[in-house]
């Protein structure tokens, strides 16, 4: 069990074949359900705040080291430039304009957000999938925390249960996003791919390269302890 946890690679395939297996075979193709409406209470209450949610499943773990809350702060800063505000506009707002994207109401108006505050509809652009931005990239956030943990440090179990429901649920509502289209397949896929470019840039590049991550193995660290060990008893 602990080993499948631990594998950074499942959810590195199962979450871009989750959105092309679902929008290319099942979308479309089931009838309405309580998930097909975007106003159902886990879209609401859950998904819309997902970072916040994603948050207290991370701080669950109770993990006091420095570099993990550096890895939180900067995991936190790429879903909020995406989705949230970059500069002005989001990037995936930024995205859907220069795309040829405008509000119906006010064509100068470049947030969603403030469009469907004046009434407006977001049309015409590509539309960049933000559910599947902060649900893979979120999902990939929690999986590596959990993955550090049981490979170098101890945890309570409950921190890591807690973790292991969200990671069912946003999975879950995942494969909702990619069933009923609220979002074109290219649209899915692109928000896929945002999602997981963060992990891409962050834990497998930049993190190694800056020292936010450890390494080695957990046998490759003790025998690195007792080398240690032995130089200073010497």
């Amino acid at each position: 069990m602990a080993t499948m946890f631990t594998n950074r690679w499942i959810p590195a395939f199962l979450y871009p074949i989750t959105v092309l297996a679902l929008s290319t075979f099942v979308a479309g193709r089931v009838p309405p359900s309580y998930f097909s409406d975007s106003h159902n209470l886990i879209n609401v209450y859950f998904v819309k705040l997902g970072w916040l949610w994603t948050t207290v499943a991370y701080v669950s773990l109770l993990n006091g080291d420095k570099k993990s809350w550096l890895r939180y702060i900067l995991s936190t800063a790429y879903w909020f430039c995406i989705t949230q505000w970059l500069l002005g506009p989001s990037f995936i707002d930024r995205v859907f304009v220069a795309t040829g994207g405008s509000c119906s109401s006010d064509i100068l108006l470049q947030s969603q957000a403030t469009c469907r505050q004046t009434g407006g509809q977001w049309i015409g652009g590509h539309d960049v999938s933000g559910h599947c931005v902060l649900l893979v990239h979120a999902s990939l956030f929690l999986w590596e925390e959990q993955r550090a943990i049981l490979l170098f440090k101890n945890t309570k179990k409950y921190g890591l249960y807690i973790v292991y429901g969200f990671l069912a649920l946003w999975w879950w509502m995942l494969c909702m996003t990619s069933t009923y289209f609220f979002h074109g397949q290219r649209e899915l896929v692109s928000g896929t791919f945002f999602g997981m470019f963060g992990w891409v840039i962050m834990y497998l590049v930049m993190f190694p390269l800056i020292g936010l991550v450890d390494t080695l193995q957990p046998s490759q660290k003790e025998q690195q302890q007792q080398q240690q060990q032995q130089h200073e008893k010497l």
